[in-house]
């Protein structure tokens, strides 16, 4: 994988034609999606974040180009930041009261109203004082931001097929007291880092995680759900891996 590594090899200020906040400093390019950040997260985690983005696209161009069109990007926050220091992000409390967004989120996805996908740099470089350890977050939200603003542009049948699956899977009984059975965003995107062999495991459901959360396990477990993620990322030995 050397030639799509070789796409993350250094961080830039950021080009003025993409016409986003000063608060930003940093920048990467991912294939096309901005990696951005302040000038606080260290190069390392805008590099690592990259080389997950341009693997995580690599299979489809159609849906890569499609958020690339719609000015998808994705931004690193530093350990000593919030999510509410994200430009794109900062209106949430106003947005969507009753929630504690600084408290409760280290990385979202991607809207059309806001189109930053967020990770942070704890868990992008793997400390000890991260606490989603043994979960890749970038993983997790960067697949909401795919779903939303590429598959959904490419593919207009895409969120119908992804429902179809979800209310299969609850009705066979599947994903009991788990966060995958929140909703289909939810379900896709743990189902994502499952296919990464990023997720945790809980025997039994914990109300976020199963006993499933790796690719092969997925494949037994909800072959729906396996199958529409096999069309979106390749099925190769690749695994976002710690730093």
């Amino acid at each position: 994988g050397g030639a799509l590594e070789g796409a993350c090899a250094s961080v830039s200020e950021v080009p003025p034609e993409l016409g986003l906040d000063p608060f930003y400093k940093k920048y990467v390019d991912a294939s096309g999606i901005p990696v951005v950040s302040s000038e606080r997260p260290p190069d390392a985690a805008l590099l690592r974040a990259c080389s997950v983005v341009v693997r995580m696209l690599g299979l489809r161009d159609d849906v890569r180009l499609a958020m690339i069109e719609n000015r998808t990007r994705v931004a690193v926050m530093a350990e000593t930041e919030v999510t509410t220091d994200i430009p794109e992000h900062s209106d949430l409390y106003e947005a969507f009261p009753g929630t504690d967004w600084d408290t409760r989120a280290r990385g979202l996805g991607a809207t059309p109203a806001r189109p930053a996908s967020s990770c942070a740099e704890e868990n992008v470089l793997c400390y000890p004082s991260d606490r989603y350890t043994g979960e890749d977050i970038l993983v997790h939200e960067f697949s909401h931001a795919i779903a939303i603003m590429g598959i959904a542009f490419a593919e207009p049948t895409f969120n119908r097929e992804l429902e179809e699956a979800f209310e299969g899977a609850l009705a066979a009984g599947k994903w009991a007291n788990t966060y995958a059975a929140t909703n289909k965003d939810e379900y896709w995107a743990e189902g994502v880092q499952d296919w990464f062999d990023t997720n945790i495991e809980s025997i039994p459901g914990n109300g976020i995680h199963n006993e499933i959360n790796t690719r092969a396990e997925l494949r037994e477990y909800d072959r729906p759900l396996y199958d529409l993620i096999a069309r979106y990322f390749a099925d190769d030995a690749w695994r976002p891996s710690c730093p």
